[in-house]
């Protein structure tokens, strides 16, 4: 007998677990935002994606959000209030899932015994440029039909892999980008990023927020060294000083200064 009442009440605990998980699930992605992207050489794989209308008299532009890698576009803070805060100025808002396969850093180099540190290996990093690649592909497609400017948001090793997905695709570069803590996790891949940014023909606007990891904050004052070296005039590098969530209102205020100043 209390076998039988263990076993009842197991279910009864598993079912509501179910039930919660998926009652929560549907309160994390509001349904009429979803938009799914099929992919370009496989029409059996989609990518999940958000959209917002503007809501506004008249649409800005496309505002396109890829939160740091492996995170869904809600589960990031600042992702996430860009992305909302982006439709109620005006744009129409979107937001991509990157792929949640794990990025080891080990993986991204190796120990040269001979010279004694630690080599780079850009090979390692394809895999997962393609599959981010994909998903940019896909819904660059979507945006690509829409009216107005084109800016992006960019967040952590997803926003790295993002800058080599416009250098592979010119006629996909926006008319300006935000990055956020943009890294990636081996110091020698990690330096090239200053480069590769500085080099950007869009203004840019780099952001480091107050939660930088080291990677970050070890490299992003080189941003603006390249920057000034490469003269990268419409680059503006800003510091978040407040942490989550006053950070969010921070980083507004930063966003539609820096788009009122551009002209967008």
């Amino acid at each position: 007998m209390n076998i039988l009442r263990f076993v009842i009440c197991l279910v009864v605990v598993l079912g509501s677990a179910v039930c919660y998980g998926q009652d929560d699930r549907a309160r994390f992605v509001p349904p009429h935002e979803v938009v799914w992207l099929t992919d370009s050489e496989t029409n059996d794989v989609s990518y999940l994606a958000l959209q917002r209308e503007p809501l506004k008299s008249f649409e800005r532009g496309q505002f396109v959000a890829l939160p740091a890698w492996g995170l869904h576009p809600l589960q990031s803070p600042l992702i996430k209030s860009s992305y909302h805060q982006a439709a109620e100025m005006g744009w129409r808002s979107w937001a991509i899932t990157p792929p949640e396969t794990l990025i080891e850093p080990d993986s991204l180099g190796h120990y040269n015994a001979d010279l004694g540190y630690y080599q780079p290996d850009e090979n390692a990093l394809q895999p997962y440029r393609n599959l981010l690649f994909k998903r940019l592909d896909a819904i660059y497609d979507k945006v690509s039909e829409q009216p107005g400017f084109s800016v992006w948001i960019v967040e952590g090793i997803s926003g790295a892999l993002w800058l080599d997905w416009i250098k592979q695709n010119a006629s996909a570069a926006p008319d300006a980008v935000i990055l956020v803590d943009v890294y990636i996790p081996q110091l020698r891949l990690n330096e090239l990023l200053s480069t590769e940014i500085a080099k950007l023909p869009f203004p840019v606007l780099d952001i480091k927020t107050a939660s930088a990891n080291r990677w970050v904050t070890a490299q992003w004052p080189m941003h603006k060294t390249m920057s000034n070296k490469y003269q990268q005039l419409s680059y503006r590098p800003r510091v978040l000083l407040t942490q989550v969530p006053e950070a969010t209102h921070e980083l507004h205020s930063v966003i539609k200064g820096w788009l009122k100043f551009q002209g967008f």
